[in-house]
């Protein structure tokens, strides 16, 4: 394990990013600038270089409101993504927790980093409430998360619009009180032993339609 690691998991670890060598050394920036990566985030509109993302990615760690986190895969210490948590507000107890995988995505990193990143917000930051919100066709990843707890909240209709097409937002989130609960019924490990395991029990089911039909009707059939 790397004397730079501040969370360490089976499959990744988390640690603060090094702006020289993750950044301006590294591939960071190229993640935001890839089509593939960016198609379901609000990333990609205009190009970005190595030089502004590490001026964006300091600013954003300067502030206290802020934890942003390199992923690193364990097999061989290559930096996979990134998971933050932002909006921390320590009288309200909440934050919006996010998380971007580059190219490399090895199976079940992604809920791992997610697990881990749930845990020190309940553990270390004494959270209360973690909130996100996801692009509609991440319904997938939307279910994966609900196999560590987090629970469909919500459905944001017509939240942005990208390739010609308006869109619709998912709203995630999860208490303490939930992640808690479910770590204990999995003797202490909420991803009970093997992330990808876990990760292949998400529900199969698209819960937009219904998300949809439910605001249709609440707000009297008009769209």
């Amino acid at each position: 394990m790397s004397d730079e690691t501040f969370i360490k998991g089976r499959l990744v670890s988390l640690r603060r990013p090094d702006l020289d060598k993750d950044v301006l050394q590294g591939n960071w920036h190229s993640w935001f600038n890839d089509a593939r990566i960016t198609e379901f985030l609000e990333h990609g509109a205009f190009p970005i270089t190595r030089q502004e993302e590490a001026d964006i990615l300091a600013s954003a760690m300067r502030q206290s409101s802020n934890l942003i986190l390199a992923v690193v895969d364990n097999a061989d210490g290559s930096v996979v993504g990134t998971v933050s948590l932002k909006g921390i507000n320590h009288i309200q107890r909440r934050a919006e927790i996010a998380i971007v995988m580059g190219f490399k995505n090895p199976p079940g990193a992604a809920l791992e980093a997610m697990a881990l990143m749930t845990r020190h917000a309940f553990d270390r930051l004494s959270l209360q409430k973690l909130y996100a919100g996801q692009h509609e066709s991440l319904w997938k990843w939307v279910n994966t998360l609900g196999t560590i707890g987090y629970r469909v909240e919500g459905y944001r209709e017509n939240y942005g619009f990208r390739n010609g097409q308006p869109y619709g937002a998912l709203l995630t989130g999860i208490t303490s009180e939930q992640f808690y609960n479910l770590q204990a019924s999995r003797n202490g490990d909420v991803l009970g032993g093997d992330a990808l395991a876990t990760a292949k029990k998400r529900s199969s089911k698209n819960p937009v339609p219904v998300l949809k039909e439910m605001f249709q009707s609440l707000s009297g059939g008009n769209s």
